[in-house]
Formats: C-alpha cells, sequence, structure tokens
C-alpha cells in the first residue's frame, strides 16, 4: 500500500470513528440508574419504585480497498493518453448500528408494613415462550414419527442407484 494510500485509510478510520463514537455514547447512556429504577411516587404513606430490565447493542463497522486501475490494454478516464501515470483505486465505506429496550420488571413498595417486591409478568412474553415451546416439541415429534416410519420400511430408506451409478456399473462389468 503506498503512502497516499495508507493516509486516506487511516483518514476514512479516523471519520468513522469520530461519527460512531458519539452515536453509541447516546445508545448506551440508557444504562444510567434512572433508566433502570423510576424516580420514587409518594402518596397515602406509600413510595412506589419500578424496576426495568434495560437491554442494549450495537454494532460498527468499516472497510476500507485500493487496487491498481485496469492493466494497459483497457481504456479508461485514467488511462486514455499515452503517458497516463499508473494510479490506485480505491473505496470505501462505514457502517453502525445499534438500540436499546426497556421494560418493567417489578414494582417496590415501601410503606409502613415495610418493602414488597412484586414482579410484574409480561403476558405476551410468557405466551410467545409457549408458543415456541410447543412449536418445537410439535417438530421434534414429527421428525420422530418420521423416523419411525423409514426405520418399520427399510425398502424405503435404502439408497438407490442413479442411473449414472449403474452405467459405471456396467461399464466395469465389460
Amino acid at each position: 500500500m503506498t503512502t497516499m494510500a495508507t493516509d486516506e485509510f487511516l483518514t476514512a478510520v479516523t471519520s468513522a470513528q469520530d461519527r460512531g463514537l458519539p452515536v453509541f455514547e447516546k445508545i448506551f447512556s440508557a444504562a444510567q440508574p434512572g433508566a433502570v429504577f423510576s424516580p420514587p411516587v409518594s402518596a397515602n404513606g406509600y413510595t412506589v419504585i419500578t424496576a426495568c430490565e434495560v437491554v442494549m447493542g450495537g454494532g460498527f463497522g468499516s472497510g476500507l480497498g485500493f487496487g491498481p486501475t485496469p492493466p494497459p490494454g483497457e481504456t479508461t478516464p485514467q488511462t486514455d493518453s499515452a503517458k497516463a501515470q499508473p494510479s490506485l483505486g480505491g473505496g470505501g465505506g462505514t457502517g453502525g448500528g445499534g438500540g436499546a429496550q426497556g421494560r418493567p420488571v417489578a414494582v417496590i413498595v415501601i410503606g409502613q408494613d415495610g418493602v414488597t417486591i412484586k414482579p410484574v409478568f409480561d403476558v405476551s412474553k410468557i405466551a410467545l415462550a409457549g408458543i415456541t415451546a410447543w412449536g418445537a416439541i410439535g417438530l421434534l415429534a414429527g421428525k420422530m414419527v418420521r423416523d419411525a416410519r423409514t426405520a418399520a420400511a427399510p425398502s424405503l430408506s435404502k439408497p438407490r442407484k442413479s442411473t449414472l451409478a449403474k452405467r459405471i456399473e456396467a461399464m466395469r462389468q465389460h
């Protein structure tokens, strides 16, 4: 890689980092205590605080490539003249993304009776887990039934010779 290409590469990587880091700082700012525990709310001798689950993730990438221009026999805008100097072509790109999600998981109630923690059940998450589990059970049961049928009928499970294999075998016998 030439010095010019190295300088361009380093400039592109530095630029990508400068643009990407503020984005991730915003995404990961969700991991503050205020995002996990709500401000306390007091009424009638009770104080209520909600606790949340915060999930986040992200990714970032960049790429850059350089290569020589086409051979002298091929014409391009750079090689049309006879005096054209060999040059280096290249390109690159950057990209990234991420997200954060939060959901309540418990309610903390502080009162005259003491502290009580009440879990918050996400019915849709429980239903989705049940559907997924029963779907997996159904798929495995279907596979077991198919395997049992195949074992019961061994003539169907024997591999058949292809036409090509039969021809090769016939040629070997002659």
